[in-house]
């Protein structure tokens, strides 16, 4: 009967399938935790675009609203009757008011006429009035700064002077990043926008 050695092409030794078996757990734990990292990656990712498509809307509403600011197509803020006056933009360092006469009937009381934007920092929320409460409409919003300008481009807290808004906004990833070290975890965007108004104010 021939003698075959446990070292020969017939077969392998224990030794060899023990490293076998060691290179392919490696080989996997590797492959498992670059899948892993790259999912945290592509997490992070969405986070920053979400808060960067976030800023972006909120600016670009506000602009909007801002530029109808004070819009008079039947001209009441220029004739002799004075009860029916109304500033486009009204001074307030809290919060931002806007009118317009969107329907043309010589009044703002009709619906989204009145828009009053107003930032609560304990939820982190802007919210928006057209005359039914306080609606919420940008989410994680970290900070919106208003600054109210004349026609030089000066600072004003007269409504009547009002010529410009400058409006600052900051959002930020709607969950922190344990691997981001700045401000708890939360990654932020701040977009800045200078609004000329169309209709000038009464």
């Amino acid at each position: 009967m021939p003698h075959v050695s446990i070292g020969s092409p017939q077969g392998y030794t224990l030794v060899e399938v023990v490293v076998a078996l060691s290179l392919s757990l490696l080989t996997v734990s590797v492959v498992y935790a670059l899948y892993i990292q790259e999912l945290k990656a592509q997490g992070v990712r969405e986070h920053i675009l979400d808060m960067q498509q976030q800023a972006r809307v909120v600016v670009d509403l506000v602009t909007r609203e801002i530029l109808m600011a004070g819009y008079d197509p039947r001209g009441v803020n220029r004739d002799s009757d004075l009860t029916n006056d109304f500033e486009g933009i009204t001074y307030d360092p809290q919060k931002l008011s806007i009118k317009a006469d969107l329907n043309g009937n010589g009044v703002t009381g009709d619906a989204n006429e009145s828009i009053v934007f107003v930032y609560d920092a304990s939820t982190h929320m802007l919210r928006r009035n057209t005359g039914g409460g306080n609606q919420p409409f940008g989410e994680d919003i970290e900070a919106f700064v208003i600054a109210y300008l004349d026609q030089a481009g000066n600072p004003t807290t007269n409504s009547k002077a009002i010529r410009q808004v400058r409006i600052s906004v900051t959002a930020r990833t709607s969950q922190p990043d344990p691997h981001y070290a700045k401000n708890g975890g939360y990654r932020t965007v701040t977009l800045h926008s200078r609004i000329t108004m169309r209709n000038g104010q009464s």
